[in-house]
């Protein structure tokens, strides 16, 4: 980076990043002028930028390199692959914020995310000129995620002490809670507060069995489990399964249960465990992956990475987001169908539609079950359902487990309104 001054109050700094930022996209897509115009307002640029003195020799020849003049023609041919090929530019100089495990960066910012990335990406430029580091070296993405996480996580004065993840996450939940209509502003806004706390290890206390099912199949696989020859897994596991968790089956009505697709739990873990790459298929067994080997003995590791695959994409998310803001905004206890009612009104209000017919409580009632299917399974609610036969009317009740099942969901729901 480099600075200078007009006067005594008036600071000039060109960044780096900006100045490729001008010369690889803002030159050729928004100056109305003819290409050879283009390039000469490059060059010119470069000859200023000799004539800023020492340390601006970097600068000057980014106006002309290679790399520069290709972007230039990319842009004029109206190559398709000009925007990909800026992309891959900006990263490889190393200037480009990555995504990190904490915080993928969204291409449509607020205020506060844009500010924040700038200001990431000037201490970026820090380090590489002041330390002279090579972007192209080995080992170079390690050590760049590894900033950019410090910043981060670093509390802040000008930000009142907290960390500017802390100022993304509030902005971007703050974004959710206002979008869309008032039925589902009436179920997110109660608690947007609750979002915004920080995950708590707290949460965990007294609840060593939180997963407890999850768990369990991890510890069983590590031995590997039979498959069947259709690769589903075998009756005697399945026998054990229910043995251990005997709620997920009621044997003295059925009997034991012969095949792996007639318990629910044990369908939703075992479909859970291969999307998330923890299980794979050695020959007729179901073994452990590295993924699913780090998850065992650590309940908070396994909470972490279970809570934000819980929600689905699209339609069925939108639905499930409400569900689960319903359960954690209510009492302990609520009725299946007023927990369908209050979401299936938001949605409607929310103006969604298939073929210009808004969905019914139905739909609204199967995209709710692809997330409570697997949160019964995980432990994390409870699903008390009776059947009373002589009135022909059936009591179904959902109940968070507490503590760890409440601060999943939590988990869950955070991380798609930030995602």
């Amino acid at each position: 980076m480099i600075a200078g001054r007009e006067d005594e109050d008036a600071p000039l700094e060109i960044s780096r990043y900006e100045l490729q930022l001008f010369l690889w996209y803002q030159l050729p897509c928004k100056l109305l002028a003819p290409p050879e115009e283009k390039r000469e307002v490059a060059a010119r640029l470069g000859r200023f930028l000799e004539l800023a003195g020492e340390g601006a020799e970097a600068y000057a020849e980014l106006c002309t390199c290679e790399r520069t003049i290709a972007m230039l023609r990319a842009w004029e041919e109206d190559d398709r692959a000009a925007g990909e090929q800026l992309r891959e530019a900006l990263v490889a100089s190393g200037l480009e914020p990555p995504d990190i495990d904490i915080l993928a960066w969204r291409s449509m910012m607020g205020f506060e995310e844009a500010r924040l990335r700038d200001r990431v990406v000037r201490e970026l430029e820090h380090w590489i000129e002041g330390e002279d580091v090579d972007p192209g070296a080995r080992g170079f993405k390690r050590r760049q995620a590894a900033l950019v996480a410090e910043l981060l996580l670093r509390p802040n004065a000008e930000l009142d002490e907290r960390t500017p993840l802390d100022m993304i996450v509030a902005e971007r939940l703050e974004d959710w809670a206002r979008g869309g209509s008032e039925a589902r502003a009436e179920i997110v806004s109660p608690i947007l507060q609750l979002l915004l706390a920080p995950s708590s290890e707290g949460a965990m206390a007294g609840q060593g069995d939180l997963m407890e099912p999850l768990a369990w199949l991890l510890e069983e696989a590590a031995g590997g489990i039979g498959l069947t020859q259709t690769g589903a897994l075998n009756r005697a596991f399945v026998r054990a399964f229910v043995e251990r968790f005997p709620d997920a089956w009621r044997e003295e009505r059925w009997g034991p249960p012969h095949r792996e697709d007639e318990v629910s739990w044990v369908c939703e873990l075992h479909d859970l465990t291969r999307r998330m790459r923890l299980l794979r298929r050695a020959g007729r067994s179901l073994v452990l992956t590295k993924r699913g080997e780090a998850l065992l003995g650590d309940r908070l590791v396994m909470r972490d990475a279970v809570a934000p695959r819980l929600i689905a994409d699209g339609f069925a998310g939108a639905v499930q987001e409400l569900i689960v803001a319903v359960l954690l905004g209510g009492g302990p206890t609520i009725g299946r169908d007023e927990l369908v009612s209050r979401v299936h009104a938001a949605i409607v209000a929310e103006g969604w539609s298939a073929a210009g017919e808004s969905p019914g409580p139905h739909e609204v009632s199967a995209c709710a079950w692809g997330l409570l299917r697997p949160a019964e399974a995980l432990g994390l609610l409870v699903h008390d359902y009776e059947y009373d036969r002589e009135a022909r009317r059936a009591r179904s009740e959902l109940t968070l487990a507490p503590g760890g099942g409440r601060e999943t969901l939590r988990l869950a729901l955070r991380a798609r309104a930030t995602g």
